[in-house]
């Protein structure tokens, strides 16, 4: 059994690596075509997904990370941290970017045909190796599920900025956040690309919700034992609420004809947003009631999963894609909901072991440093 250290204050909390976890498992099901689980994740019922829980995610744990670095060894190690995890990002970028290549390669070279292939853009790389090399190596291409990682690099580089502002003036740093998501269609000019619709995600409008995730980690409510009766009968009203508009979004997604278009996701849409808050509103009351901390206690492989989120992103683009051609490849384009589980489990476990194997290097490196500590200090 994996055993797991309490949450500490200022540090990671079992929570949100549990939620980090199944979002990661998500990210790799919606990802597979003819997928049987990908019918049952946060998509298919609300008009945001799993990318959403992700960034609101990172700016959480971005926030608890950097103030207790700050806390701990001054504002400029917390600066110096973040503007390294921004390298780390970058190269994971890279790394993730040569790896669909060489698979895709590897495909082409095969004589294999299947339409994920082409979103490796191994194609045009082929052709015009050089000029796509330095495309992709200033960001301007971004083939396939990488191109989330750009964003998450210019936040990590601007969470200097952003936690230190959310910490000491909240409603001015969130005021500041909704002007920027307002003109963010035309701030995304500025980014470089070679796509006439520019980036994927477009980091000006999804930093509302990485500002979100760190004004809700430097300023939760208050616990349940200081509420008054008036901030009781405020919650139960704002849950009645969420609750609403959370059902109100799962018919228009279920049960009326919705086609938004890519422009939706990219520049965050008010509706998913919308959608979002209400959901995270229900989530927040039962994280306070105990049941999420419960879940994930018994569910310990997934918190592994989402505590080693960026090498199991990075496989986890690897593994739905290699996921989507083989099953496109053994069933002839036409995936049965039974071909599509065994996609589903053989990825899932696929993920749960490389979650684990992260863990693994990562105590053994740790315990390492602790020995070589201790043979330096005799």
């Amino acid at each position: 059994m994996i055993k797991f250290p309490r949450p500490m204050a200022g540090g990671r909390s079992l929570e949100v690596d549990f939620f980090r976890g199944v979002v990661l498992l998500m990210i790799v099901v919606d990802h597979i075509s003819g997928s049987m689980l990908g019918q049952f994740t946060l998509q298919r019922f609300a008009i945001f997904d799993a990318t959403e829980v992700f960034v609101f995610l990172a700016g959480y744990a971005t926030a608890a990370a950097y103030t207790a670095i700050a806390d701990e060894k001054g504002n400029e190690a917390a600066r110096w941290r973040f503007l390294q995890r921004g390298w780390q990002l970058y190269r994971s970028f890279l790394l993730t970017v040569a790896l669909m290549l060489a698979m895709g390669l590897l495909f082409t070279a095969l004589r294999l045909h299947a339409p994920t292939i082409e979103y490796t853009d191994i194609g045009t790389f082929i052709h015009e190796p050089l000029q796509i090399g330095v495309e992709m190596i200033r960001l301007a291409r971004q083939p396939y599920l990488s191109s989330i990682l750009p964003m998450y690099m210019l936040f990590a580089l601007a969470s200097p900025v952003i936690v230190p502002a959310v910490r000491r003036r909240p409603w001015l740093a969130v005021a500041a956040s909704l002007a920027l998501w307002g003109v963010a269609p035309l701030l995304a000019r500025l980014l470089p690309t070679v796509s006439p619709t520019g980036w994927t995600f477009n980091p000006f409008a999804w930093q509302l919700l990485f500002v979100i995730g760190v004004v809700c980690r430097l300023h939760p409510l208050k616990s349940y034992q200081r509420e008054d009766a008036d901030a009781v009968l405020r919650r139960r009203k704002l849950t009645r609420i969420a609750a609403a508009v959370a059902v109100v979004f799962l018919c228009v997604r279920m049960f009326v004809e919705f086609d938004p278009g890519p422009v939706f996701k990219q520049n965050l849409s008010s509706l998913r947003v919308g959608s979002f808050m209400a959901v995270l509103w229900l989530v927040a009351m039962m994280v306070r009631q105990g049941w999420i901390l419960q879940l994930a206690e018994r569910l310990p492989l997934v918190v592994t999963v989402g505590r080693n989120g960026l090498v199991c992103f990075v496989s986890g683009t690897m593994i739905s894609l290699l996921a989507d051609i083989l099953l496109y490849l053994a069933t002839g384009g036409r995936p049965g909901n039974w071909s599509g589980l065994m996609a589903d489990l053989a990825a899932i476990a696929s993920m749960l072991a490389i979650g684990v194997a992260a863990q693994a290097w990562k105590d053994y490196r740790r315990a390492r440093d602790r020995r070589a500590h201790g043979l330096h200090a005799h």
